[in-house]
């Protein structure tokens, strides 16, 4: 299964002045960490998708030697919001993949458990998260996902956070990219790609995995890295 690995924004909130998957937590960068859960998770070919000092991640991926094939697209509207990041991989999707934001931590067998679901759709979801307006939510209902947002409310038969990490096969990956084109052919750059998401979930099924016995963390702050860097010393 291919992945594409969504690297190209900037981190505004962290104030850095690399890209964050060239964070290192305790001596390795998120980005080896990434090539090191992809092929023990299962992952056969990935897709990475940069902008933002883009010679700099192409320059550490030299030196990292991946043991899996990559390629790399770049996006040159990188200041936008994800969705432009996700749509200029989007041809990766046809035949199915997983897609994943670069700027979270977490153990192999997290991203191995999204790799083997039965449902042809699936995202991650964590059921210990508060809804806060920071996190993106996911609600669900008979099994299946219903709506992502930063807020979805509490009438949800679940709701959990979204990992950041979400499977299509062929036929949501053909939804996927049809719905991410045609946001941005309207001018609608400025979204995350959950916007298209949100739509798809109306036309094919999605179903999920929860990861709730699982440690990992996004880093968006500085407060992150610390987290981060404490959660790393477990896995």
């Amino acid at each position: 299964m291919r992945a594409v690995l969504l690297a190209a924004g900037r981190g505004r909130r962290m104030g850095s002045a690399e890209p964050k998957c060239l964070i290192s937590i305790e001596d390795q960068t998120l980005l080896e960490r990434h090539l090191g859960n992809m092929a023990e998770a299962g992952i056969t070919a990935l897709t990475l998708v940069v902008g933002f000092e883009k010679e700099l991640i192409v320059e550490a991926l030299a030196r990292l030697a991946p043991k899996l094939p990559v390629e790399v697209i770049e996006n040159p509207r990188f200041v936008h919001g994800s969705i432009v990041s996700l749509q200029v991989a989007g041809e990766r999707l046809l035949e199915g993949a997983v897609w994943m934001d670069a700027d979270v931590l977490y153990p192999a067998a997290l991203l191995a458990r999204l790799v083997a679901s039965p449902h042809e759709n699936a995202v991650l979801l964590d059921g210990r998260s508060e809804e806060s307006g920071e996190e993106m939510m996911v609600g669900t209902r008979a099994g299946r996902v219903a709506t992502i947002a930063r807020r979805v409310g509490p009438t949800w038969d679940f709701a959990g956070e979204s990992v950041g990490f979400t499977k299509v096969g062929p036929a949501g990956g053909r939804v996927m990219k049809r719905l991410l084109d045609q946001e941005v052919a309207a001018g609608r750059l400025d979204q995350e790609y959950e916007a298209a998401m949100a739509l798809a979930f109306a036309e094919v099924p999605f179903g999920y995995e929860r990861v709730d016995d699982f440690a990992w963390t996004e880093i968006d702050f500085e407060e992150d890295v610390v987290k981060a860097r404490k959660l790393a010393r477990g896995l």
